[in-house]
């Protein structure tokens, strides 16, 4: 979301503009940490932290925290160290771990696609491969790196054929040029990283099952991925294309938490979804085949929309991706899908981020109108055409004069001078729209005011003076859900509340809905809004550098609104 508070784990220059740390700052730190923990190791008679590891004698019960389940607990078997059992074992590092890289799968590529490597020209590898190969392509495409750069070579110039079950992050860092076809399965971390490269897997081909009702590959695949081309015959388990930056791929379905965070690329899913999709996705487009109708209840839609494909270059550009999808990986269903595509395209819905798809139509309009600007026809004397252009120009600059030059509309009648305040103050709610994503930038904490002792003690009502309902939205704009597990489980609260979704729904007027949140675990809000300590506000990320998001009275005041 790109919403550090405190200006570290962001790009946006304003908020960069927050801290002020310095290297320095982090080295000094790590002394004092040093300094502590040798105090630390002093006390308990040690002088080197190789000293300190394994001896768990050193450890001690905590009895005080014992109870009826834990009494009868007997940990003096775990808490005794090896050395007593064995004398002479090591108990940290001795020496260095040997990770046997020359034996790896990725020697022999770079063997044998030497002449590419050299000299760019084509080559074609065969082989097997085995769940302890990992990371398959990695070191090759280094070697890519190193001597052609970020260009890397022309597609397909290495094309490597491989069988059998592929371990870990097979194909991750895959440069462009490299073509890594692969008639198997293969484990979690497909394509990590991928960055140029193509990844074609396929069941073995005597095999008897539906490649489109099983799993293929692991979790996580095409995770940071930044380029290059995906095509899998077969389902990818959860967290497919998460974080994926710029890669295109095609599988035939996916797990829970498909595409969450991506940030761009283009994902076509040729079958069922798991829960989830799509959440915290801010970029890139995914096209889903939703022959049963039932994508839309499993869509995260916080951040994204559904939409049908219309496009006539969007649907050419899809079916060419399901062409190249069926050309190589032989896919029956993607056959299937293509002899009946104009009849099964209504069921193909499309996943569209909100602000991806306002950038999209910005860069559209501008782009038309460079277009615009570069071909602009003639406008040559003495024909209709030079009228009927002059024409159109004087009216568009009588409209734009018009809507910079707004007046207030003239009386009909003496009631239109009567202004009604709650008219107003809805037209003016309505106009100007709050930041969620940057309120707590914009805004600054709001709290009650103590009413004057004095009066307060002649009458029975509140002694703060109450935020209005619009200040009430406005600060719960402040909240920029940052994730933190204090508030996003129920273990946080002392009454359990669960705070980002109770803030949403304060943002979005739902009062109602925010009251039986509220009751769901505590049926008197309004009291525990007085005397709660507030352990909420003390966690807010917010509060490092400002002044936290405001919790405990908010609740009490959204009860009597």
């Amino acid at each position: 979301m790109n919403t550090c508070p405190v200006g570290i784990a962001t790009q946006d220059p304003e908020l960069r503009r927050k801290f002020v740390g310095l290297p320095e700052h982090v080295i000094q730190f790590f002394y004092y940490v040093a300094e502590e923990l040798r105090g630390i190791m002093a006390k308990l008679g040690f002088r080197t932290i190789n000293e300190m590891v394994g001896r768990s004698d050193k450890l001690k019960v905590l009895d005080s925290v014992r109870n009826a389940k834990t009494a009868n607990l007997d940990l003096s078997d775990i808490l005794l160290p090896a050395f007593t059992r064995r004398p002479g074992v090591a108990t940290y590092r001795i020496r260095s771990q040997d990770h046997k890289l020359y034996t790896r799968l990725d020697n022999k590529l770079i063997d044998e696609a030497e002449t590419s490597l050299e000299k760019g020209l084509p080559s074609r590898i065969d082989c097997a491969i085995q769940n302890t190969d990992r990371a398959v392509g990695a070191t090759l495409s280094n070697r890519i790196s190193r001597r052609y750069g970020e260009e890397g070579l022309p597609p397909d110039t290495i094309h490597v054929r491989i069988t059998g079950s592929a371990g870990q992050s097979f194909g991750a860092f895959l440069a462009p040029g490299v073509t890594l076809e692969l008639e198997g399965d293969a484990n979690d971390y497909v394509g990590k990283g991928l960055s140029g490269g193509r990844l074609i897997i396929y069941p073995p081909k005597q095999s008897s099952f539906k490649p489109e009702e099983n799993i293929i590959i692991g979790n996580v695949c095409l995770y940071g991925a930044t380029s290059g081309q995906c095509f899998f015959r077969g389902v990818a388990a959860e967290r497919f294309a998460v974080r994926n930056s710029g890669a295109t791929a095609v599988v035939e379905g996916v797990g829970d938490h498909g595409c969450e965070y991506m940030t761009g690329g283009r994902v076509i899913i040729l079958g069922p979804t798991g829960r989830n999709f799509a959440a915290g996705m801010s970029g890139g487009i995914a096209y889903i085949y939703d022959i049963h109708r039932n994508f839309t209840p499993k869509v995260n839609l916080e951040m994204v929309e559904l939409c049908d494909l219309e496009d006539p270059a969007e649907i050419a550009h899809v079916r060419s991706l399901i062409e190249d999808h069926q050309h190589y990986t032989g896919s029956e269903h993607a056959k299937f899908i293509l002899e009946n595509f104009n009849h099964l395209l209504p069921r193909f819905v499309k996943v569209l981020p909100t602000d991806y798809k306002r950038v999209l139509e910005e860069e559209a309009a501008r782009e038309a109108e460079a277009r615009r600007a570069a071909y602009a026809l003639p406008i040559v004397p003495g024909i209709p055409m030079r009228e009927e252009h002059e024409e159109a120009e004087r009216r568009l600059a009588e409209r734009e004069a018009q809507e910079r030059n707004l007046r207030e509309p003239a009386l009909l009648d003496v009631e239109d001078a009567i202004i009604d305040v709650t008219v107003e103050r809805r037209r003016e709610r309505t106009v100007k729209q709050l930041d969620k994503l940057r309120g707590f930038m914009k805004y600054q904490r709001k709290t009650e005011k103590y009413r004057n002792p004095k009066k307060r003690t002649d009458d029975w009502k509140e002694f703060t003076t109450r935020l209005s309902p619009e200040d009430l939205k406005q600060q719960t704009a402040r909240c920029m859900d940052c994730g933190v597990p204090f508030c996003q489980s129920d273990t946080g609260c002392p009454i359990s509340n669960i705070i980002p979704k109770w803030n949403e729904l304060v943002f979005k007027e739902q009062w109602k809905d925010a009251l039986d949140r509220l009751l769901m675990t505590s049926p008197f809000s309004e009291f525990t809004g007085r005397v709660c300590p507030a352990p909420c506000e003390a966690a807010c990320v917010l509060g490092i550098n400002e002044l936290p998001v405001g919790i405990k009275r908010y609740t009490m005041l959204a009860c009597l609104n």
